[in-house]
């Protein structure tokens, strides 16, 4: 059954081999969805573009010139927008007490400013209501040491998609975003290889195991479809088995 066909798909983030952006891309593709998929570095966009019969765009997210000519691609290409994945990120693990301006302006560039001026021109295309998907992350509900630039932009971006909801909610546009725990992708891949961290995850996740890519594209497809989720908004939702709870030790 694809539940998307005829709808398109804009997913910002998808030039990596093993990233959040690409799985998402070919689950949306395979419900039926005209995919339109973006970043800075082209090449291995028009790849995936024709593996999945549809549309790369270069777009430097913190060029918003860049974000607007996105929309107005996949809008000329397809006719409207109705799903939009903003999963565009750096890692930064600086300690506070040896960050500096340039070691923060960069994180807040592309998972603030990128991302806020993602949802003002993909809702300005969804004509006809639609669904707006930011990726977040664990390290935005549970703290760790050097991350206080990343967790703080992405918990930004977390909160600001309530305020998205509200202002969007007579155009019919939902915003919701998906909090991941440690998954193995292109960015992550050196956690994987150090048994003792993955052990760590496994152990704190009342689950038991990591989560998957799949994991990510199922929850961004439930997020995109409005035949699944079309009565949730302004939401975070936790990909992390548990492990963004929390809890006391056992005994």
């Amino acid at each position: 059954m694809t539940t998307l066909s005829g709808k398109t798909a804009v997913i910002l983030g998808a030039s990596g081999t093993a990233n959040f952006g690409t799985a998402i891309a070919r689950r949306l593709a395979a419900q039926g969805a005209n995919i339109v998929v973006a970043a800075r570095r082209k090449e291995p966009l028009d790849q995936l573009a024709s593996e999945l019969n549809g549309t790369a765009v270069a777009c430097d997210v913190t060029r918003e010139g860049e974000i607007e000519n996105l929309f107005k691609v996949a809008s000329s290409t397809y006719g409207q927008v109705d799903i939009a994945v903003f999963s565009a990120g750096i890692h930064s693990g600086v300690v506070i007490a040896e960050l500096t301006a340039e070691d923060i302006r960069p994180t807040l560039d592309i998972s603030v400013v990128g991302a806020l001026l993602f949802f003002r021109h993909a809702a300005a295309a969804m004509t006809d209501g639609g669904s707006v998907v930011t990726i977040s992350s664990l390290t935005a509900r549970i703290p760790g040491p050097g991350l206080a630039a990343y967790s703080a932009a992405r918990a930004g971006i977390d909160y600001a998609i309530k305020v998205a909801a509200v202002e969007y909610g007579d155009q019919k546009v939902r915003f919701n975003s998906i909090a991941a725990g440690l998954i193995q992708t292109d960015m992550t891949e050196a956690f994987f290889s150090m048994q003792p961290v993955i052990q760590g995850h496994v152990d704190a996740t009342p689950c038991g195991r990591m989560g998957t890519l799949d994991d990510m594209a199922e929850a961004a497809l439930f997020l995109a479809d409005s035949q699944r989720s079309g009565y949730i908004n302004g939401q975070v939702l936790d990909l992390a088995g548990g492990q963004q709870n929390g809890s006391l030790p056992r005994y």
